[in-house]
């Protein structure tokens, strides 16, 4: 009869088929997590620890849109020289402006 009472007292967890306490919020014999509530909270906290933010649209985020065929990177050294030039570009506006500039107020 003890071993009766004792079945009673249990049910099986719908992850691994263990005997756990019908009170429990977690498995002791598969670690997952019974109570709805707080398996939400656990999901959020582990997408808080991982957040999952693509930086350039052409990598990661492509990748998970699905997109076909691979990926088409932009190379870096290519990048340095736009920047180059394109900074070299306001050069002879600078230089203009010094050479312009209202003497009484600027030396």
């Amino acid at each position: 009869m003890d071993e009766t009472a004792s079945q009673a007292a249990t049910i099986d967890c719908p992850y691994c088929a263990e005997p756990i306490n019908p009170k429990s919020k977690k498995c002791k014999h598969c670690g997952e997590i019974l109570d709805p509530q707080m398996r939400e909270i656990e999901l959020l906290k582990s997408q808080r620890n991982s957040p999952q933010v693509f930086m350039n649209a052409g990598g990661g985020a492509a990748a998970a849109a699905g997109v076909d065929g691979p990926v088409k990177r932009f190379p870096h050294w290519f990048h340095i020289i736009l920047v180059i030039l394109s900074g070299g570009l306001w050069l002879p506006i600078y230089l203009l402006m010094y050479l312009f500039r209202n003497k009484r107020y600027y030396y």
